[in-house]
């Protein structure tokens, strides 16, 4: 079988997907749409609308990916000193991709991603006013850590606390969402169920995607598994574990709580909720009985899972019900 070598003569459009590919890859793409439609039609229902599909949803969509990447090259600039000296078979890292690409498409993407919210206000109003916050939210960490490097270094040792800093973004990126589905009406209350498992989901997905594969022993990867250390800087291999299934049964709970709010109680969707929420309870157990990091790996596979799955369940009862 042949393989295909791209290098820095290939055409552009491959070496743009040899970077998509390795930093954002099609999957993470796939899986945030039942995260965007879940948050879409609950801000419908909240407000009385019926859940649908409408072309505001695919636009929206289309603006969600867009800042989710410009984020991604915003972080592969700032950590270019950390990843070239500790990932230099990247992409980005060999050349294929410079980093004024990067810069190109964050640029391209924050331009659609507030296009998309002016137009779906008719204007600017309270969905860009909610783009606009984390849009400052997201970028105020950064803008720190590159300012001031001492504060940043600080915060980048102490990765537990690192990771707390995401929460603001991803919990008002949920009323940002909802309010697309709710268009000229404002959320109610009701939204707060939503930002608190949007809360919950950033954390879950941050520690699942950074625990380290068993075989990986790189000294410079992050991870939130390593033993020995405060627990600001790490949570250790049976904290992240517990950690891990204590963030997805509340994930679990929080949704069939906005099921019920959103007048979504349709019993097949909490049964599966159940069910889904016993494969990381299961590798939990697993993992108690032998600790090692294979064990670990797929209780943050299974919690990472439970999430997504419960989205789509989310998504498919308030779709179904209202």
């Amino acid at each position: 079988m042949t393989t295909f070598t791209i290098t820095r003569q290939s055409p552009f459009p491959l070496r743009l997907l040899a970077y998509s590919n390795e930093r954002f890859p099609l999957w993470q793409v796939a899986g945030q749409f039942p995260m965007f439609l879940s948050a879409f039609v609950y801000g419908q229902v909240i407000v009385g609308h019926q859940a649908r599909f409408t072309a505001e949803l695919w636009l929206g969509f289309l603006a969600f990916v867009a800042y989710t990447l410009m984020v991604r090259c915003i972080d592969d600039n700032k950590d270019a000193a950390h990843d070239n000296e500790h990932y230099p078979d990247r992409v980005l890292q060999r050349g294929l991709i410079t980093f004024t690409h990067l810069k190109i498409i964050a640029a391209l993407c924050l331009v659609v991603s507030v296009a998309v919210s002016i137009y779906a206000d008719r204007g600017i109003g309270r969905i860009t006013m909610w783009w606009f916050i984390i849009f400052v939210t997201n970028n105020l960490v950064q803008f720190i850590q590159v300012k001031w490097s001492a504060i940043g270094a600080w915060l980048e040792s102490r990765r537990v606390l690192l990771a707390l800093t995401v929460v603001p973004f991803w919990g008002f990126g949920s009323v940002w969402i909802s309010q697309m589905g709710a268009g000229d009406k404002l959320v109610t209350a009701k939204v707060w169920w939503l930002i608190a498992l949007w809360c919950v989901a950033a954390l879950l997905l941050e520690i699942a995607r950074k625990s380290r594969t068993p075989e990986d022993d790189r000294p410079t990867v992050v991870d939130y598994t390593k033993t020995g250390l405060p627990w600001t800087e790490s949570l250790g291999l049976v904290g992240t574990v517990i950690t891990l299934l204590s963030l997805a049964l509340l994930a679990t709970a929080l949704e069939a709580i906005i099921l019920h709010v959103a007048g979504a109680d349709l019993w097949w969707a909490y049964l599966v909720l159940v069910l889904a929420a016993l494969l990381p309870a299961g590798a939990t157990v697993r993992f108690l009985l032998q600790r090692d990091r294979f064990r670990a790996k797929d209780v943050s596979e299974m919690s990472a899972g439970v999430w997504v799955i419960g989205q789509i369940v989310t998504a498919c009862a308030i779709l179904t019900a209202c």
